[in-house]
Order: structure tokens, then C-alpha cells, then sequence
């Protein structure tokens, strides 16, 4: 964020929930904007101006993003029309915490800065950062609950055989929130348990189905949209055989939790527990290959250099242990020399790509993008549903269910030196929420920028270091980019965050006056009070991870001896997030 602006145009929001009053000579929505223009002049010299535009939403909401006034502000700002939000307090502008935070970080992205004028909130000043700082903590605590909350309600559901809805497997159809075993379906999926048996491995399943015209079910989704059936692939046999729905039973997480459910079985115990002996059966003389042999190349035919030649898969075999590379085309065609990027190694930069789809699952940043496709019509709300939903399951998915999402989601992926850029389909993401739930709610909007067969851009900056005969990928200060799996509580950083607030705090409440003060009373060196109480300063996703345990494991206290100004140079600066989204 901007410490201070010397110029600044400044927008008034106001808002008021229901239409009562609206029509009276002096309403409630002209008090809010009269005591904004007070505020504003009383800001001279920093030379504020008030812009003539009304963002005045009468009779809504705080609730909802749906608001005429609100959108219209959202875009002027992302035209560069705005430099100041104002607003009378932070409920006119959004009552969903979720959704006021990420709007914060849309403000943010565009050097917008945000004045709550009742409650002396300004993102432009260390005080006011560190307010919304704390709102985003109490955020990620209040969307931890209500997911927590979401786990119970589902558990619990599902211990009463309950079906929870999702793509309706083949052999079922849906009707009010029930499954009911649809005949002539049910007779292809028997067909598929008993023809495994026989045959005893999925391959020459696979050709036996598509010889007899066996096809995937066909669905519609709740907007009319009509997805037809298909051929049967590796990934969607698998599915079926391994789905306990079959047998009259609901699975939940665990293969082990399995409990009765309301509809009736296709697939009777017997066969069930045979075709699952012959899978574990395959799978362990699978697990006699090297894993690397089996995995699939997730970017195979999506990679280019940044001459647009592809960059191929390839392998080699040191010892007992298979390496997988991707190497240029053109490196092959016309020599090493001739190349900008020759090869890169497999893992590492599949790794990356993977994590920033996860990071995507859970950026309000990017749901509060997609909601912006033409056409796309889904809700904040649907889309974050569906996103944490899909975040849950990621991890549990096979290679092979990966590669397949990889290449819906992802249009090209281009190796630079210097940086990776991402270049994701609209249609695919959306294509993709709409196979974890069929079911949702597809309303018309207002506000559309993005065009649905518009690849979005997302910028990855890196640097290539060796490390003796290795290659590794780094941000460009040398942190980790990928973010690590399991927590690293790194109990230096945590203790100097909870001391920077606190001693914040002692400040803000007028306990200390000075940091001279402040050092004293705490037994230790000034420089060493002023370096640690700038961590106040970093951005609220940050310090959230920072407290977590999900910070980069390169990450130390050391690096932070100058904290970027604006969040999202930190967040490039100590290897958070990508330095950029187009």
C-alpha cells in the first residue's frame, strides 16, 4: 500500500440496506457522503479531491456483491479513475469479511487507498495496515470455522447414507436430493465389474467398451447446459470400479468410513470384493516399476521455450533412479546454442505449475476474477464453494486425474530465464466447477470483463541456480517458490511477529511514547525495537502464513532487514505469491 499520496481523487461510497428514509429531503445516504467531503478537506494538504461520480446504493445489501454502485466503483478503479475509496465505515462497503478483504487486495493491486472515516481506518498508513492486518486474521479464523463447520454437517450426513450431491455416478439418476437406480445404465456398469473380471486389467477393458459403443453418462447442468457422453477412459474406469456407491454404501474420506446408504446396490458383495482383490492385485506388481516410469509428464504437449518451439519429454536412467526432463525442440533442431531454455527437469517445474493451481483454489484475488468472465454467470459465493471443495480433494487425486485437470485448466505454459508464465482457460476452470457439483446456481451479471475464450495470464518470475551438477528453480532472491506440503513452525519469525504487534499496540495505546521508550522498557537495542515493529507492516497473508507454518522454508527473519512498502512486492520479494496476474 501507499504510506502517503500527494494526490489523490477520491470516490465516496455510501449504502444503505433497506429503502426507508430514502425519500426524505436529507437521507441517510447524503449524511454518509457529507461526512466523507468533511474528512477529505481536512486531508488539504495532501491535495484530496472529491470526484463528482455517485456510488450510492440505496436499499441493498452489504451482504452481496450485487450491488449496481459497487460494480461501477470496482470498475473505475481497475480503469486507473480512482485513487481513494471513502467510505462512512467498513460495513457500507461489505458486511461479508470475506468479501471486504478481498476487495482490500483488488484496492491494493491498483495503489488504491481505503479510508473508513467513523473508525480512522487509512490502508495508506502503518497504523492502518496493521488494522487490516488483524481483519485478516479474524477472516481466516472465521473461513476455518465455517469450513470445519461444513466437514461436520457433511460427516454427519453422510453417517446417515445420505448422498451429497456432485456429478451423478452412471447407473444412478438424481431426483430431490436422492439417488434411484436408472436401468439401462445400471446394466453398464455391471457389465463393467463382470468384463474386468474376465479380462483382468483395465487396458483390454478399455478397447472391449469402446468396441461395444459403452459411453460415459451424459448430464445437464442446472443453467441447460448439455454435456454429452463420451469413451471411456483409464481415470473413469477406475472411478467406477473403486466406487463403493455400488455396493448401497456412502464413502467418506477414508476407504474405511464407509457407511449404508439410501439408495439400492448395483454391484452385490461378492463381485465387489473380487474386482477390488484383482485391482490391489495390479496395483502391487505396478509398484515393482519405478514411480517415474508411470507418472505421467503433466505438461506434455502444454510447455513451450519462449520461441513457442515445444519443450518434449524425455528420460534418463543414472543407476537404479529414472530422471524425466523437458527438452527444446529447437534445442534438438538447431543446436544448444541457438536456445534461451534447452531443458528443464520435470519435477521441478511441475511442481511449480501444481502449486500455483492450488494457490489459485484458495486465492480470493482469482475468485473474485473468474466471477468477472463473460458468460461464466456464477456467484462469488459458488465460485469459493466449489474452489475449497475442489481443494480439499486435490491431494487425494491420482498422477493420472492431475494431467487430465492440467491440461483442462491450463492453455500453454512458457519457460523463461527469467520467469514462467501460466496461461489458464476460463472455459476449463469453469468446466471444471462444474464437474465437482453439477448443481450450482447459474444468475445473470452485470459485470463483465473478461472474455471466456480469453486465456488469463498468470506471471511466475524465477531464477535458474546450479548446485553442483543439479539445476534448481528459485525466486529471484534464491527462496523457495513452491509452498511447502506440511508446516515449518519457525519459532524466530512467529516470536518476532507476536513482539511487533504487541509492541504496536503498547505505541497505539500510549503505554510508550517513543521507541527510545519502548526499548527501554522491553531491555533491548532501539535499532533491533525499529527493525522488529516493521513487521506490522507486511501483508496480512503473510503474517497469517508466518503464525501457520506455511511460510517458504527459506524464508528467515534475516531477509527482512528492509520490508517493501507495497504488499505485493513483499509478497515477490520473500517467494509468497507470483509478482503477477494478467
Amino acid at each position: 500500500m501507499t504510506a502517503n499520496i500527494t494526490k489523490g481523487r477520491c470516490a465516496i461510497y455510501t449504502r444503505k440496506s433497506n429503502e426507508e428514509g430514502l425519500d426524505q429531503e436529507y437521507n441517510s445516504l447524503e449524511a454518509q457522503r457529507d461526512l466523507a467531503v468533511n474528512y477529505i478537506r481536512s486531508q488539504a494538504e495532501q491535495r484530496w479531491t472529491v470526484l463528482p461520480e455517485l456510488y450510492d446504493d440505496g436499499g441493498i445489501s452489504g451482504g452481496t456483491m450485487e450491488r449496481p454502485a459497487l460494480q461501477r466503483l470496482l470498475k473505475d478503479i481497475q480503469d486507473g479513475k480512482v485513487d481513494v475509496v471513502v467510505v462512512y465505515k467498513i460495513d457500507r462497503l461489505s458486511r461479508s469479511l470475506y468479501d471486504f478483504l478481498g476487495m482490500i487486495r483488488l484496492f491494493e493491486e491498483h495503489n488504491v487507498v481505503f479510508v473508513s472515516v467513523t473508525q480512522n481506518i487509512n490502508s495508506g498508513t502503518p497504523m492502518g495496515r496493521l488494522m487490516l492486518n488483524v481483519l485478516q486474521s479474524f477472516a481466516q479464523f472465521e473461513m476455518e470455522q465455517t469450513g470445519e463447520r461444513i466437514r461436520d454437517k457433511i460427516a454427519a450426513s453422510k453417517k446417515k447414507g445420505m448422498w451429497m450431491g456432485g456429478v451423478v455416478p452412471l447407473g444412478y439418476d438424481a431426483k430431490e436430493g436422492k439417488l434411484y437406480i436408472n436401468e439401462k445404465e445400471a446394466e453398464t456398469v455391471h457389465y463393467i465389474f463382470s468384463r474386468y473380471m474376465k479380462l483382468g486389467s483395465i487396458t483390454p477393458l478399455l478397447q472391449d467398451l469402446k468396441e461395444k459403443g459403452h459411453q460415459t453418462k451424459s448430464w445437464v447442468t442446472s443453467s441447460g447446459k448439455f454435456y454429452p457422453p463420451n469413451d471411456f477412459n483409464k481415470s473413469s474406469l477406475y472411478r467406477i470400479l473403486g466406487n463403493p456407491i455400488y455396493i448401497g454404501k456412502i464413502k467418506h474420506k477414508a476407504v474405511d468410513c464407509l457407511y449404508d446408504g439410501q439408495h439400492e446396490a448395483i454391484i452385490d458383495q461378492s463381485l465387489w470384493d473380487k474386482v477390488q482383490a484383482l485391482m490391489e492385485k495390479n496395483a502391487a506388481q505396478k509398484t515393482r516399476i519405478p514411480d517415474n516410469k508411470d507418472r505421467p509428464y503433466l505438461l506434455k504437449g502444454l510447455i513451450v521455450n519462449p520461441n513457442g518451439y515445444a519443450l518434449t519429454p524425455s528420460s534418463k536412467l543414472k543407476g537404479e533412479r529414472q530422471y524425466r526432463y523437458y527438452v527444446s525442440i529447437e534445442a534438438i533442431k538447431k543446436g544448444a546454442k541457438e536456445c534461451p531454455v534447452r531443458t528443464v527437469a520435470a519435477q521441478l517445474v511441475e511442481d511449480i505449475i501444481l502449486d500455483r493451481i492450488k494457490w489459485i483454489f484458495n486465492s480470493p484475488e482469482w475468485v473474485t476474477r473468474m466471477t468477472k468472465v463473460k458468460e461464466s454467470q456464477l456467484r462469488t459465493a459458488d465460485w469459493r464453494a466449489a474452489l475449497q471443495h475442489f481443494s480439499e480433494m486435490w491431494d487425494e487425486l491420482f498422477p493420472i486425474e492431475r494431467a487430465r485437470i492440467v491440461s483442462l485448466m491450463i492453455k500453454k505454459v512458457v519457460m523463461h530465464e527469467d520467469r514462467i508464465l501460466i496461461h489458464f482457460r476460463p472455459l476449463g476452470m469453469i468446466t471444471l466447477l462444474h464437474e465437482i457439483n453439477s448443481e450450482l446456481k447459474i444468475p445473470q451479471r452485470n459485470m463483465t470483463t473478461i472474455d471466456i475464450d480469453d486465456d488469463v495470464t498468470l506471471e511466475v518470475p524465477i531464477s535458474i541456480r546450479r548446485g553442483g551438477a543439479r539445476k534448481f528453480i528459485k525466486a529471484p532472491n534464491g527462496t523457495d517458490i513452491v509452498s511447502s506440503r506440511h508446516p515449518k513452525y519457525d519459532d524466530t519469525l512467529i516470536k518476532a511477529v507476536i513482539r511487533a504487534h504487541d509492541w504496536q499496540r503498547q505505541i497505539n495505546d500510549g503505554n510508550v511514547k517513543t521507541i527510545d521508550e519502548l526499548a527501554k522498557r522491553v531491555g533491548m537495542r532501539d535499532s533491533y525495537v525499529s527493525k522488529i515493529i516493521r513487521l506490522t507492516e507486511l501483508a496480512p497473508d503473510i503474517t497469517v502464513a508466518i503464525l501457520h507454518g506455511r511460510q517458504p522454508h527459506s524464508l528467515s527473519l534475516s531477509q527482512m532487514e528492509d520490508i517493501p512498502l507495497l504488499w505485493e512486492e513483499q509478497r515477490r520479494a520473500y517467494g509468497f505469491m507470483p509478482s503477477h496476474a494478467a
